[in-house]
């Protein structure tokens, strides 16, 4: 007991390394029963989707005219709000960077990222209240004829508002992370802000905004809740691809699912896009 007692007092990181193991392997088990219980809850859903569908109803899906029509609109309406991300996003991202207040900065950021963690139904609400007819921006529009509540410029304000805060903050905190050397050595060889953003800075960040762009229109595809509050479920109008899976819901669940299906294969696919963009941006680093 003595001499055990003498060696810990002299190696003590030996001791610590004996326990560290035994620790570990004690936890091997209910740390393995976590990971199997978490893939199951992710996993089992996707599966049982396609099992409930059925490869063959999940293809016919694309053969009728108002599916057609609701992935035509979704793409369309999730293109310009990308378009919309990328020129606002990143002026406000970079416009971030350039503010030295820390509290104002802090302050925009969150209202930013605010549009992530409202409800859907209060983000349509909200949007309702000002851009709908009696709105403080819609009644200005309804004046010069420019409607905008259930139309697809309501969609894609919808899809914009709850997406482009992905992009920014993708975009703000890879900013963040260039050294301050970098900007100031091409300001010492004479480039300008907005050279320096557009054929430096930007060249450097292009997989981070390929992939925030990404992941921008992955949220502007799948969104519902505000779109349904502002926009309605209008065929060939306002019905996207998720309303359109509401829609089946009230009549054919099996429909429902497959068309949940292909949306889940569809953001998988964009997903998986995005990983590999980021790990090539890992590797060159």
């Amino acid at each position: 007991m003595v001499q055990d007692s003498l060696f810990n007092k002299k190696f003590p990181g030996i001791r610590n390394e004996t326990n560290n193991r035994i620790l570990s392997k004690i936890l091997v088990l209910p740390i393995g029963i976590i990971i199997f219980i978490y893939l199951a809850i992710v996993i089992l859903p996707v599966t049982a989707m396609i099992r409930y569908s059925g490869i063959y109803n999940i293809l016919e899906m694309f053969y009728i005219k108002d599916n057609i029509s609701s992935i035509i609109l979704t793409f369309y309406t999730s293109s310009i709000s990308l378009l919309m991300t990328f020129v606002f996003g990143t002026t406000i991202a970079f416009y971030l960077r350039t503010i030295k207040n820390k509290n104002l900065s802090k302050l925009i950021s969150i209202i930013i990222e605010l549009p992530i963690v409202l409800p859907p139904a209060a983000v349509g609400v909200a949007l309702l209240l000002t851009f709908g007819n009696n709105g403080v921006i819609g009644k200005l529009l309804n004046q010069i004829g420019i409607e905008i509540v259930f139309t697809p410029i309501a969609v894609i304000l919808a899809q914009f508002f709850v997406s482009s805060a992905y992009y920014v903050k993708v975009l703000s905190n890879s900013i963040s992370d260039i050294p301050k050397e970098i900007f100031e050595v091409t300001y010492v060889l004479g480039a300008g802000r907005v050279e320096t953003v557009f054929k430096v800075i930007m060249p450097m960040l292009k997989r981070t905004i390929i992939s925030g762009l990404i992941l921008s229109f992955i949220r502007s595809i799948g969104e519902f809740g505000a779109t349904l509050m502002f926009a309605g479920n209008i065929l060939n109008q306002t019905r996207t691809i998720p309303l359109q899976i509401y829609t089946y819901m009230q009549t054919d669940v099996k429909m429902a699912t497959s068309f949940a299906t292909i949306l889940y294969i569809l953001s998988f696919l964009l997903l998986f896009s995005v990983r590999v963009f980021l790990r090539d941006e890992i590797e060159v680093l």
